[in-house]
């Protein structure tokens, strides 16, 4: 509850800072580029699967992840052309019986504007459009296997459920350059900078065991908001 409090509050300052620099952006028209790793938390929409699962003797999932990854993106007279990449940390719950274990990871195209730039600072909204998914395993506790016969002759103690397709990225990010060149005609060197947005899952929220549709499974799946910092370098001119 309280990373998700965090995140709104996050998405919201940007939003308020957006809003009150809108009368002053006047765009200069850039080009370059600019790369940069990226570290974070998201959110997921587990709230139906965590009813199921605890209903039924199993832990409960925590409901969200931290990320981490890595993008770029080629800017032309302020329009954004990009990429970046996500891989989900592993987050397990456990109980007497089971074990649970969520991971998977996501990518995306991204497209966006630069609408504010001064010599330290970009503001720009992006539109992503890619894909990716996630994977829960379960794991029976009870039957655990002593020694590798063991584990032969009863292979069916762990299962894994995905769930992925389609998604849409909808985002806003503020960039500051922090050491290098910093003129009205181009700023380049070192960057930091925070991106908040959210991620839609349009694939479904069906899951799958061994590629085949599971019939009833909850409405569930790694959609939800972020916020994440950044860290890389480039240049940006007109």
């Amino acid at each position: 509850m309280k990373s998700k409090v965090f995140i709104y509050t996050i998405v919201f300052l940007l939003g308020t800072c957006f809003q009150g620099r809108t009368q002053e952006m006047k765009p200069n028209r850039l080009s370059g580029g600019v790369g940069y790793f990226m570290a974070g938390y998201t959110g997921f929409n587990l709230g139906s699967m965590n009813t199921q699962l605890t209903n039924n003797g199993y832990p409960e999932l925590t409901n969200g992840s931290f990320t981490f990854g890595g993008g770029g993106h080629f800017v032309h007279k302020n329009f954004i052309i990009g990429g970046e990449g996500h891989g989900l940390s592993n987050s397990s719950a456990s109980n007497t019986n089971y074990n649970l274990n969520i991971s998977g990871g996501y990518g995306f195209f991204n497209l966006g504007y630069i609408l504010y730039h001064n010599p330290t600072l970009n503001i720009y909204p992006m539109l992503g459009f890619g894909g990716g998914g996630a994977s829960i395993a379960i794991t029976d506790k009870n039957k655990l296997p002593e020694n590798f016969d063991d584990l032969l002759d009863d292979p069916t103690r762990e299962s894994y459920i995905t769930n992925g397709g389609f998604m849409i990225n909808f985002s806003i990010g503020a960039d500051f350059f922090i050491s290098g060149i910093k003129t009205e005609s181009a700023s380049g060197g070192w960057l930091m900078g925070i991106k908040a947005g959210y991620i839609l899952n349009t694939g479904g929220d069906d899951w799958y065991f061994n590629n085949e549709k599971i019939t009833g499974s909850p409405n569930a799946d790694i959609s939800g908001p972020y916020v994440r910092l950044t860290f890389g370098g480039g240049g940006l001119g007109k």
